[in-house]
């Protein structure tokens, strides 16, 4: 076959890209993840009866910010990583701002704080569970974020999956925030913030197999 046929044939039939496929693919799959972890949430833990109340409260507010400000820094790091060659410019520095900022401000609160209740404080009531239950919750968002990335073009696979696996974390953060008693931001940086890692780290790990083209 003479190169200009092959070219031919390869332009032939061709359609236009859907405008924004990108970031509609990772909206979808954000809220199907979404609607996953909070189906998963309902199925195994209930809905606490004192939500009223704390809704409410100022700090349960405030305790959101953190998971939101990563998934929407983190949407766009996976969608520049999701097309090849696409630079990331300062997107990961908005994906680790929030950690970096919820970890100088737990510094800040032990500094202020006796000795002998910082680690009542960071360790909390719930550390035996906490991060394994985020880490439950973050595995409907990790399949859809994964899926999503798999359609797509990257080609720094093992980043693409640190990109899937801090979005999937920050998720399933996000939807076990709404039951999570602790209010004390010392205890985020340590039960939160490992769980993040541990689903980061297991996107990196796999992204490769399940990425590959």
């Amino acid at each position: 076959m003479k190169t200009q046929d092959l070219v031919a044939r390869l332009a032939s039939n061709v359609s236009p890209v859907e405008r924004n496929a990108v970031p509609r693919r990772f909206n979808r799959a954000l809220v199907r993840g979404l609607a996953g972890s909070t189906i998963l949430l309902v199925a195994l833990y209930g809905v606490r009866s004192d939500m009223p109340e704390r809704i409410l409260t100022t700090i349960f507010w405030v305790r959101l910010v953190f998971p939101l400000a990563i998934i929407v820094a983190a949407m766009k790091l996976a969608q520049r990583l999701g097309r090849p060659g696409a630079p990331l410019g300062t997107a990961w520095f908005a994906a680790v701002l929030p950690i970096a900022a919820m970890l100088l401000a737990t510094g800040g609160i032990l500094l202020a704080t006796p000795p002998g209740y910082r680690l009542e404080l960071m360790l909390g009531t719930t550390w035996r569970t906490t991060t394994a239950s985020i880490v439950l919750l973050s595995f409907p968002p990790f399949v859809a974020m994964m899926y999503a990335m798999k359609q797509l073009a990257p080609t720094r696979l093992a980043l693409a999956g640190v990109s899937v696996g801090l979005l999937a974390g920050a998720q399933g953060l996000l939807v076990y925030s709404l039951y999570c008693s602790e209010m004390a931001v010392p205890f985020w940086s340590v039960g939160y913030v490992l769980a993040i890692a541990v689903t980061t780290a297991i996107g990196a790990a796999i992204a490769p197999c399940c990425l590959r083209w």
